[in-house]
């Protein structure tokens, strides 16, 4: 079936993108894979002059020698910012490929992350269900006592991730049901529950104060009844969690070891997981589970 191509967003942090680089580069795949690299232009001087040193660095020292089958560099004369650059880069390149598997400069990814998600891509293409694959896992306590290798979830992940072009393609960036959405609560809820704050990303895009892609996503693939296929053994760290970023707050709470695995991934078509889908929307809240308060209660009630 092919290697799908990998696509990846720089801007302005040359060591997190060169740590990026090595681990996509520790892939068997990597010789038999193309790598499309987007880096969007600066948003004012001082930034410019960083990404100056990331496109000298991807030009001089890099793509010479990099152990990718291709290397494309495409450079853009000006700041397109996340969103318009992730769906721009990723329409460009799906429509050749079919498919893609799609990261940010900040991620390291484990040993077998190709293989993973190539495995993955494979074999769910034709499975009308999924809408895309997710490379990351939460650092949840449920997974350490779950059996399977994958999970399904309704919520779409942004944390090096997949999809193919019959998916990509369907997507309505511009949310033109957007008004059907705000006025019906029962679906506002439920859109939410599978993701904490996808509600509020949402209509703050549509208002004007949030440029976000991912809500955009997320709400397609919710709308379509499209589903997510994640892995038990994360695949990703994001490493851009320390105010280094221009999107993310400052915070460790999501991160987790990437081992990966020796083992082929047992892919298989299940139903979505409500039980993990809860423990998900809890993390995202910060908020514990019944549980954990219950087992908090008891470990303070033995120390009194």
């Amino acid at each position: 079936m092919g290697m799908a191509p990998v696509v990846m967003f720089v801007y302005n942090r040359l060591d997190k993108m060169r740590n990026c680089l090595e681990a996509l580069e520790c892939q068997k795949e990597c010789a038999q894979t193309d790598l499309h690299i987007f880096s969007d232009g600066g948003k004012n001087s001082q930034d410019e002059e960083k990404v100056a040193s990331v496109r000298h660095y991807l030009k001089e020292e890099y793509v010479p020698g990099s152990k990718f089958s291709r290397v494309y560099l495409v450079e853009s004369a000006y700041n397109k910012g996340l969103a318009e650059s992730v769906i721009s880069g990723v329409s460009e390149v799906i429509g050749r490929y079919d498919k893609a598997i799609v990261v940010e400069d900040d991620l390291i990814v484990s040993d077998d992350f190709l293989a993973y998600m190539n495995g993955a891509l494979d074999y769910y293409e034709n499975i009308g269900r999924v809408g895309s694959i997710s490379a990351y896992a939460y650092p949840l306590k449920e997974l350490k006592r779950y059996k399977k290798d994958v999970f399904i979830l309704r919520k779409g992940e942004c944390w090096g991730w997949g999809t193919w072009a019959d998916r990509w393609r369907q997507v309505d960036w511009e949310v033109s049901d957007f008004n059907e959405y705000k006025l019906n609560d029962k679906m506002r809820k439920e859109f939410d529950s599978i993701g904490c704050g996808l509600d509020a990303m949402l209509c703050s895009y549509m208002e004007g104060t949030l440029d976000t892609w991912a809500a955009r996503w997320c709400y397609y693939l919710f709308r379509n009844n499209l589903l997510t296929v994640y892995p038990k053994i994360s695949r990703v760290r994001n490493e851009g969690l320390d105010g280094s970023g221009a999107n993310c707050d400052v915070t460790d709470r999501f991160t987790n070891n990437i081992i990966g695995s020796d083992q082929q991934c047992c892919f298989q078509m299940l139903d979505v997981n409500r039980k993990l889908e809860k423990a998900v929307y809890l993390y995202d809240a910060g908020k514990k589970t019944l549980i954990d308060r219950v087992l908090e209660y008891v470990h303070k009630f033995k120390g009194e």
